[in-house]
């Protein structure tokens, strides 16, 4: 496994994040919604999977590719394996006509040339379904809407020689059937989002959130919200009114890991006096340290800004107004008022 993951993005900035396009530019149908912009949409029914924001695209509006794309940082070369999960959810209001397929996640080799994929697909006599497959779907699990999923790809690019690339997928830990004997070229980059939708697909929203790729398999997520959580990146830790009964800042693999806790639930980092907690270690053989002020308080949520190569930090979550539940995030979102409203 990398320390910690090759690439980590849970949309925490209200940005792309680590991605390096987004195509179209701007986005007509697509964005990272704040957890109080779900709260007040009908048609969506969870909060972000984590944090404060996530990345939705709309399946109305029109059918144009809306799309992340990242290069470099997922490239692997032939006979290379590369691992992937990511939290998605789809709207129970979705409208497909029979046939109708569009991806969610591409493996590209050259400019956009299709070699490992993962797709929403519906027929009338199988229903809503995922699938995985090289250019379409060609292994399917039954999909439901209205919750969060998990799923989890291997991709083992073809070496070059017999068509020996293969595809293992996994839907909340149930496996589907690999696919094999795959004729594939090198991976130059990859894309999350809606990809090839049908004009049949008329409504639903489809949510991302959490995408990690690394060098090994991840597995899922035992706890969406855990009372102690083990921080590999910059995110929201709680939104609301929180209380933060342990923190410890673990170094990374060079000097000055910083660990800088904010009262904020858009990731404002710009006013120091937003500032309710620091740690910072000097070098990467100091043991972990710990804040000596505790309990934490926030009114507006805890942004942890990680900082150095490959620190991570150690958070225990008390009291807090959005946090435990999707149903406790979105009351307060719904009820949430902007800077500066009495």
């Amino acid at each position: 496994m990398s320390f910690p993951y090759l690439t980590e993005n849970g949309f925490e900035a209200g940005t792309a994040g680590h991605f390096d396009a987004i195509s179209p530019d701007p986005f007509t149908r697509a964005g990272y919604d704040h957890y109080a912009t779900l709260a007040r949409r009908p048609d969506v029914k969870v909060a972000p999977y984590r944090g404060a924001y996530c990345f939705r695209v709309d399946l109305a509006t029109n059918t144009t590719d809306h799309y992340l794309q990242e290069t470099g940082s997922w490239d692997t070369s032939a006979a290379g394996r590369i691992f992937f999960r990511l939290q998605f959810y789809v709207s129970p209001n979705i409208v497909m006509a029979n046939t109708n397929e569009f991806a969610i996640f591409e493996l590209w080799s050259g400019t956009s040339t299709v070699e490992a994929g993962a797709f929403i697909n519906f027929t009338t006599a199988s229903g809503l379904r995922i699938g995985i497959g090289e250019t379409s779907a060609s292994q399917f699990l039954p999909l439901t809407t209205g919750r969060w999923h998990t799923l989890e790809l291997n991709c083992l690019i073809d070496s070059g020689g017999p068509n020996d690339g293969t595809i293992d997928g996994f839907l909340d830990n149930s496996a589907f059937t690999q696919v094999a004997s795959l004729d594939q070229g090198a991976i130059t980059s990859g894309v999350v989002g809606v990809i090839g939708q049908d004009a049949g697909t008329t409504t639903g929203v489809v949510l991302f959130d959490e995408i990690v790729a690394d060098d090994t398999r991840l597995f899922p997520v035992i706890e969406r919200f855990p009372e102690t959580i083990f921080l590999t990146a910059s995110k929201h830790i709680a939104v609301g009114e929180t209380e933060l009964l342990n923190v410890t800042l673990i170094p990374g693999t060079s000097t000055d890991s910083v660990l800088t806790l904010y009262d904020t639930d858009t990731a404002y980092v710009s006013d120091i006096s937003n500032v309710i907690g620091r740690l910072h270690n000097l070098t990467a053989s100091e043991p972990p340290i710990d804040l000596a002020d505790v309990p934490v308080r926030a009114k507006r949520g805890v942004y942890a800004e990680l900082a150095g190569t490959a620190p991570r930090a150690i958070i225990h979550i008390g009291k807090s107004q959005g946090y435990w539940s999707d149903g406790r995030i979105r009351q307060h979102g719904a009820n949430r008022k902007p800077h500066g409203i009495a």
